[in-house]
């Protein structure tokens, strides 16, 4: 496998296993008998054990190797994920909570694992692998997302969909495990200060510049398919294929990335991803009362205007002036999927009481200061 394209699997299996969940979570918790509010409490199981696995990346990677580590946290995804949609731990809110608290402490440490995987391959290649890495996410969760559709509507469970799909990933998680040593770490040599290093002013100021469009992308993932399969009333294929839209939406914008960033500036860049996020989301919420075919216009510019948000941050992220690789994508990384994982969890409640529609429009107000403010926070980053 060429070392460019091996990042490339691991952000495509990691999506489509992903994906395959939360785009069935409708299902999962009817099947289990679980209220949103509680759906939501049972996901933010999930956010903290990736709370406590953050501060195990750096030593973990260290020791063992990101592409070992990689195929590792991949396979215990290989079986939490199945267990935690069929409720095989528990009957209902702790069958989907402890198998997500385990998942959510091994995503953690993949997080960061396939990031340097695929950044000190850029670096020793010269090719621009990241943010079509990311892409490949994209690709991951449109394929998970029409393969569930399809499974739903041939009656196959989202459990056993799950193991179909374990048993085809199953050969990635073992080639990572079996892998040599990986190469050098990148940045400053590591010094005798704690693996995990605290949040500084610069990773706050890329938490500032991402994280409306980190919430935008979480409620997608939780709470999107409520909105279209109970309150638009959609049925299973048309909801999976306006889904789908959102991760073409991703892909595309992300294989064009890497140019996007050469031709415009940081700051004029995340101006126009914020604008089209809105954009977006104005279509997404008021289209629908002219036309439902509009909701794939809606998803589509949601998924484009989310898509470069990571690639730039890991890429920025990288270029830390104190700090090494590891140290600072674990520490960003941890923010970051905090506001992705974290804060649309906690909407559950507010979608049992007054609808999905309110979470898909939560970070507005984020990615509006985005818009208007982003230049000013670059400066500051510039500044650090």
């Amino acid at each position: 496998m060429p070392l460019t394209l091996l990042p490339a699997c691991i952000f495509f299996a990691n999506a489509t296993l992903y994906v395959t969940l939360y785009s069935r979570l409708p299902e999962v918790s009817n099947a289990q008998g679980v209220s949103p509010s509680a759906l939501g409490l049972a996901l933010l199981a999930q956010t903290i054990g990736t709370l406590m696995g953050f501060p195990l990346a750096t030593p973990v990677i260290d020791r063992f190797g990101a592409r070992r580590v990689a195929g590792a946290t991949m396979f215990a995804a290989l079986i939490l994920l199945p267990a935690a949609a069929t409720g095989i731990i528990a009957p209902g809110l702790w069958g989907i909570a402890i198998p997500l608290w385990f998942y959510g402490f091994a995503m953690a440490i993949m997080e960061v694992a396939k990031n340097l995987i695929a950044a000190r391959i850029e670096e020793r290649s010269g090719k621009n692998v990241i943010s079509k890495s990311h892409g490949f996410w994209s690709a991951g969760l449109f394929v998970g997302a029409l393969l569930g559709g399809w499974a739903a509507g041939n009656g196959m469970t989202t459990g056993e969909e799950l193991l179909w799909l374990g048993a085809a990933f199953l050969p990635l998680a073992l080639l990572l495990l079996a892998r040599a040593g990986d190469p050098e770490p990148m940045g400053p040599a590591p010094d005798s200060g704690p693996r995990f290093s605290k949040p500084d002013a610069f990773v706050v100021a890329l938490l500032i510049l991402v994280a409306g469009f980190s919430i935008t992308e979480g409620v997608i993932y939780d709470w999107s398919m409520f909105y279209l399969r109970e309150e638009l009333a959609l049925d299973a294929t048309f909801a999976a294929k306006t889904y789908a839209a959102f991760t073409i939406g991703m892909f595309v914008a992300r294989m064009v990335g890497d140019d996007l960033r050469k031709r415009l500036s940081t700051d004029r860049l995340i101006r126009l991803m914020a604008v089209v996020v809105l954009l977006g989301i104005a279509i997404t919420v008021f289209g629908p009362e002219f036309s439902l075919g509009l909701l794939y216009v809606g998803f589509v510019l949601i998924g484009s205007g989310v898509a470069l948000a990571a690639p730039v941050a890991t890429s920025l992220a990288m270029r830390h002036p104190t700090r090494s690789a590891t140290k600072t994508m674990a520490s960003y990384s941890l923010i970051s999927l905090l506001a992705l994982f974290a804060v649309p969890p906690l909407m559950g409640t507010v979608v049992e009481t007054h609808g999905a529609v309110w979470a898909i429009l939560s970070a507005s107000p984020l990615l509006a200061f985005v818009a208007l403010f982003a230049p000013r926070v670059v400066a500051r980053m510039r500044d650090t």
